[in-house]
């Protein structure tokens, strides 16, 4: 199994934007061969700035990277090409990770 996370970091009070993004049911990623299922994580704080994981689960590395290189998926980052992040977004990065059991 193949996992793929997104880590968002906002300004307080605004985890909710991320969340409404990522927690749609369906669309495109769900469509794809391999892709297992999607899981948006608010980490608990009291104040101060707002971390949300987005883990997706691939049924293998290779199906990952199809849905990369998918025509869709391209098309998806295209159109955001050159426009500025959101000002509440302080930081945001991407690993991967193999199953090891």
């Amino acid at each position: 199994m193949f996992y793929q996370m997104k880590k968002i970091v906002v300004e307080e009070g605004h985890s909710s934007k991320v969340i409404e993004r990522f927690s749609g049911q369906g669309g495109l990623i769900s469509e794809q061969p391999g892709f297992i299922d999607k899981q948006v994580l608010l980490k608990k704080s009291r104040r101060g700035n707002e971390e949300v994981i987005v883990m997706i689960r691939w049924e293998s590395e290779s199906d990952w990277k199809n849905w990369e290189k998918h025509p869709d998926h391209i098309a998806g980052h295209k159109a955001n090409a050159g426009k500025p992040k959101p000002e509440y977004v302080v930081e945001s990065s991407q690993d991967v990770y193999e199953s090891q059991i």
